[in-house]
């Protein structure tokens, strides 16, 4: 069983592989607090270019607490993140109405952006499908 020491060095670990995988190991085990661990990691901006494999590991539990992140790096994250957090919102099976509001206002500021990338602009359609 993971411990709280498995999560402290969850944060730190410098390396990105160690980093990783050790995230992945605490997801695949549904370690209690790991998704406020991950939502740090995922916020540092020192990370922004590798948070693709943090998204991944978020989606292994419960993300229904974090609507407005996933939506916030599906409108302006990395080509992988991005990917990965639409497929960890397609897991979300009921969010709080304050939550899908705040997605919403997100999203429909993402589409206003003029000259989107066609993949994210896919990307945001499939998200809006998942509103309606």
């Amino acid at each position: 069983m993971a411990s709280s020491d498995d999560l402290r060095l969850l944060e730190t670990i410098t390396d990105a592989d160690q980093r990783n995988a050790l995230a992945l190991r605490l997801a695949q085990a549904a370690t209690p607090g790991l998704d406020a661990v991950l939502v740090k990691l995922i916020q540092r901006p020192d990370l922004a270019d590798k948070r693709a494999p943090l998204v991944h590991a978020l989606s292994f539990i419960d993300c229904s607490d974090h609507v407005a992140l996933l939506v916030e790096l599906v409108a302006s994250g990395g080509f992988e993140a991005a990917h990965e957090a639409l497929q960890a919102l397609e897991t979300v099976d009921e969010a709080d109405a304050d939550d899908v509001e705040q997605a919403r206002a997100i999203l429909d500021r993402a589409r206003s952006v003029a000259n989107l990338e066609g993949w994210r602009e896919a990307l945001l359609e499939e998200l809006a499908e998942l509103f309606d």
